[in-house]
């Protein structure tokens, strides 16, 4: 059935997952360019991420190509394929897609961890306050933490093709734990209708939530 990272992506390509090490060496001219100034953890984060990035090319049938940020930070893919990447502590993952089967692809991994009480009103809207309330006391800390997750995947997924910045006040969602699934709706005017609402999927592993969304 492939590891939980696959089964959240029905239509991607390709998906790896690694712990993040230096391999500055094996950076392409321009992507070391970009992160040769940064600390050795951020430079372990980004050069994983194109490793693993150019393996999945080659499964895919692709040649190397640099995966350089452009000017808003979002990487840029080769022609042909979309993509998502994230990291957290001690972890880094990449999905890919050719663009003639998913428009879109948006992945966000979080450690699970206490967050300071203040930020679930940044990250909830009422709604999702008063449902995250109702839920167990023991289970509260994850799911504020799933829904933060959630919300990054479908800002990562929607952004590509609506260039919109959003809020995280601006997407509300319909958690549904039992089924590793969620509902994420966008609360701005001007989305294409297909953009605008989007199902995605969740899984709590080894101590972290995996979220994605995909756009057929």
């Amino acid at each position: 059935m492939g590891s939980t990272l696959e089964r959240l992506f029905a239509k991607a390509s390709y998906a790896a997952e690694a712990e993040p090490r230096l391999v500055d060496e094996q950076l392409f001219d321009a992507e070391w360019d970009y992160i040769k100034n940064a600390v050795p953890k951020r430079r372990a984060e980004f050069g994983t991420a194109r490793v693993c990035a150019r393996r999945g090319f080659a499964a895919m049938g692709l040649p190397p190509f640099a995966v350089v940020p452009g000017g808003d930070g979002a990487p840029v893919w080769p022609p042909g394929v979309v993509g998502s990447i994230s990291h957290t502590a001690g972890y880094c993952a990449v999905v890919l897609g050719r663009d003639s089967l998913v428009r879109s692809v948006g992945l966000d991994v979080e450690t699970l961890q206490e967050l300071e009480p203040g930020l679930a009103d940044a990250i909830l809207t009422p709604a999702e306050r008063a449902w995250v309330g109702a839920q167990p006391r023991s289970r509260q800390a994850d799911l504020l933490i799933a829904f933060f997750s959630a919300k990054e995947a479908y800002y990562k997924c929607q952004y590509p093709l609506t260039r919109a910045f959003l809020e995280f006040g601006d997407v509300e969602l319909e958690l549904l734990p039992d089924l590793g699934r969620f509902i994420a709706t966008a609360r701005v005017p001007g989305l294409p209708r297909d953009v605008a609402r989007l199902e995605g999927t969740f899984a709590f592993e080894d101590g972290r939530v995996l979220c994605g969304v995909e756009l057929a």
